[in-house]
């Protein structure tokens, strides 16, 4: 009889959590989540992104403020704004200059019309002999070779963009090949490799796009070191320079073009007459940014003093300065706007989880994950207590039918049930509990993007010290850092459910007696 009652009242338990629980997610709706990202991915938050006129960054931090205060949710740190203190390095495009110089030294050209992608943060000037290396390229296969025989010690090297093969086949430039020339180029000892449009190139845009991004700036937490410098120069030229560089050996880049493509052999050679001096100015200044921090504190006593952590960054890559503005509807608005209504249902719940949940909007993801960075090495909760971070990280697209299989290299949108999970197999409890809430929800989860994007989101400053993550994403898509990620692109009930299951997993994590066993840990 006894253990008849005991039975009796634990599946009461279990009906009466389960009923609760579904409660909340039905709080989770399309049109509440649709409303807060209208609101954060409208053109009047200009791409939420630093430096720009209007503070639209500052906007969408005010908004999330607004929104936590309005639910009653308490502040992680004061006023909610944990405030990330960075260090800004943009470049001078007015004071940056290219010269060419003849043997006696005069100046025969100068430009302005150039970036640099990368190198020192303070100002960097560089001359050398100048070198044409075609398209720079090194094929195994066929053994064509643009720098053989070629001395590129303490030389700038001028390249054209792609490859012979891609040139022939007419197929788009791509920055994994750009770089495997710099890096052919810094091996040969090169000082800089300067990079031109191929003529023939049918992405007109294509240095045009980088100098968007590179032109932008980078940031770094004040006080962190700089990361490793390359010893060579990455610079982006236009065609009037190139043509320029080889006035002296009465050629032009479109007729070199020519003949290598029908020869399909280099035609490499050394610009004896000429030298080119590159002055690189940069500024450097101190801004703050703000994570968004809001906490529910659990009802236990003992166990409150552990969390589950949820993260979504809330900036993007701000207007194109051609009146383009980067809205970043599904990167990531969608993450930060399902954030809400996961606080929203969770502070609903009566009785509030055994745990307690941390919400983190984080701030500088575009500019290398800065605000979780510096989350991690400030927590709310100390990571030791933390037992998971749930990331959401462009959670609102879907393709038309579920993919037949997943190419890392390559767009990966996941289909109408499919969500792609970036976990790093750290606890096979955790997977467990994700695999059933899916099940329930009727979603597909896949994993095969953790080898590949494991540093590519905010979890990754969780998992390196030590803490259990699931990356949740509907995958890349060709509206991806384009200004075209907009809403009318968005899948309102992909984004629901995916945000249900973030809330499910949770709510299971933060109100189970045992603490969450972690098999697998970082090595």
């Amino acid at each position: 009889m006894k253990t008849k009652l005991l039975f009796t009242l634990f599946f009461v338990a279990v009906s009466l959590a389960t009923a609760a629980q579904k409660k909340e997610l039905q709080t989770i709706t399309e049109n509440d989540l649709k409303a807060h990202l209208e609101f954060i991915a409208s053109d009047n938050m200009r791409g939420r992104d630093f430096f720009t006129e209007t503070p639209g960054l500052d906007l969408a931090a005010d908004y999330l403020k607004a929104q936590c205060a309005k639910m009653g949710l308490t502040p992680g740190v004061e006023g909610y704004f944990q405030n990330v203190e960075m260090e800004a390095v943009t470049p001078d495009p007015d004071q940056t200059v290219l010269r060419l110089k003849n043997n006696d030294g005069n100046v025969s050209y100068e430009t302005t019309v150039i970036f640099s992608l990368g190198g020192p943060p303070k100002n960097d000037t560089i001359s050398g002999q100048v070198v044409f290396a075609g398209y720079g390229w090194y094929n195994e296969e066929t053994k064509y070779n643009d720098t053989k025989d070629l001395d590129l010690k303490d030389k700038i090297v001028l390249v054209m963009t792609r490859t012979l093969e891609q040139a022939k086949e007419g197929t788009a430039p791509d920055m994994d090949t750009e770089m495997k020339k710099m890096s052919r180029a810094m091996i040969g000892g090169a000082k800089a490799l300067i990079l031109v449009n191929d003529p023939m190139n049918p992405d007109t845009e294509y240095i045009e796009n980088i100098r968007k991004y590179a032109t932008g700036g980078s940031l770094k937490l004040k006080g962190a070191k700089n990361g490793l410098i390359i010893p060579i120069r990455l610079i982006f030229g236009n065609d009037e320079l190139a043509d320029k560089m080889l006035e002296e050996s009465e050629k032009t880049l479109a007729g070199l073009q020519q003949e290598i493509n029908s020869s399909e052999s280099p035609k490499s050679f050394a610009i004896n007459k000429l030298t080119s001096e590159i002055q690189l100015v940069k500024s450097t200044q101190s801004i703050v940014g703000k994570n968004v921090i809001a906490l529910l504190e659990g009802s236990d006593p003992e166990l409150k003093k552990e969390c589950v952590v949820f993260t979504a960054h809330y900036d993007h890559l701000g207007t194109d300065g051609q009146g383009g503005i980067y809205n970043g509807a599904d990167d990531n608005g969608t993450g930060t706007v399902a954030l809400l209504e996961i606080a929203e249902a969770f502070q609903s719940m009566k009785k509030k989880p055994k745990r307690s949940i941390v919400f983190a909007w984080v701030t500088a993801e575009e500019k290398g994950l800065l605000g979780s960075d510096y989350y991690a090495q400030h927590p709310v909760i100390s990571m030791e207590n933390t037992l998971v971070d749930i990331n959401l990280d462009m959670i609102g697209r879907s393709a038309e039918k579920e993919p037949d299989s997943v190419d890392v290299n390559s767009k990966s949108l996941a289909g109408p049930n499919e969500i792609h999970i970036i976990s790093g197999h750290r606890s096979t409890e955790l997977m467990n509990i994700s695999d059933k809430v899916c099940k329930n929800l009727g979603l597909v989860p896949s994993d095969e993007l953790t080898k590949a994007f494991l540093t590519r989101s905010d979890y990754y400053h969780f998992y390196k010290n030590g803490v259990p993550i699931l990356g949740l994403s509907t995958g890349l898509h060709d509206d991806y850092h384009q200004i075209t990620d907009e809403l009318d692109k968005i899948d309102y009930h992909k984004m629901k459910r995916v945000t249900q299951y973030a809330f499910s997993v949770a709510y299971k994590l933060a109100n189970q007696r045992k603490r969450l066993v972690v098999d697998k840990p970082v090595e």
